[in-house]
């Protein structure tokens, strides 16, 4: 039974390896996509209400991993109001109360509540993981800077990071750490997020930026 556990792991590390994304990836995929990724950008200010903030990645067309937090009396202060992994959006089952439940559970554990207060259908969902889709990309998130994540890169993810404005010199150097952080141009930045396991910088972004 170890065995075979063992097995699975390292087939799926194996798997995630042979799909590793990188930074000319990162570039060709902006440069094929440029117009549909800021279409995608837009669209997603849009549907997103105001200080609120919601990141979502989809693990397939109706499968999700969903953190939505909501504005409080407090300027700039949110609460978390929903964080769950592997939601079924089409055929959602609010979990059973846990002994483990803790504040990064959130307020509400119902999507219904959520999608009320976002303003969101199925349909919202669909239509967000169709233009994910049409460029390349798994996941998004709301704020300043918007990040569109694009792919894994071993057990981190590799995103696009879209400021407001375009970068001065000073903020160019700022969002280019030669480790998880490489300015591209005018307002975009690339940006390394690492999981658990591995390192928290890549070769690539030291490599380009020296280029700079």
């Amino acid at each position: 039974m170890t065995k075979k556990i063992f097995y699975l792991v390292f087939l799926a590390i194996f798997i995630s390896g042979c799909n590793d994304k990188n930074v000319s990836d990162l570039k060709k995929n902006y440069e094929y996509k440029s117009k549909d990724i800021k279409e995608l950008k837009e669209y997603f200010e849009k549907i997103v209400p105001k200080n609120y903030y919601v990141t979502i990645r989809y693990n397939s067309s109706d499968n999700i991993n969903l953190v939505v937090y909501e504005p409080t009396n407090i300027p700039d202060k949110n609460d978390l109001l929903f964080q769950q992994w592997d939601v079924d959006f089409e055929d959602y089952e609010e979990p059973k109360d846990s002994h483990f439940n803790s504040e990064y559970d959130g307020k509400t554990k119902s999507l219904d509540v959520v999608k009320k207060k976002l303003n969101w259908s199925n349909n919202t969902f669909t239509e967000l993981y169709e233009k994910l889709e049409n460029v390349n990309s798994m996941g998004i998130s709301s704020g300043k800077p918007i990040k569109i994540e694009y792919g894994f890169r071993g057990m981190g993810v590799l995103s696009y990071l879209f400021f407001d404005h375009n970068l001065s010199k000073t903020e160019q150097k700022e969002n280019s750490n030669n480790c998880s952080q490489m300015f591209y141009k005018e307002n975009i930045v690339f940006t390394f997020s690492s999981g658990a396991i591995g390192s928290f910088c890549i070769p690539d972004f030291e490599k380009n930026s020296n280029k700079k």
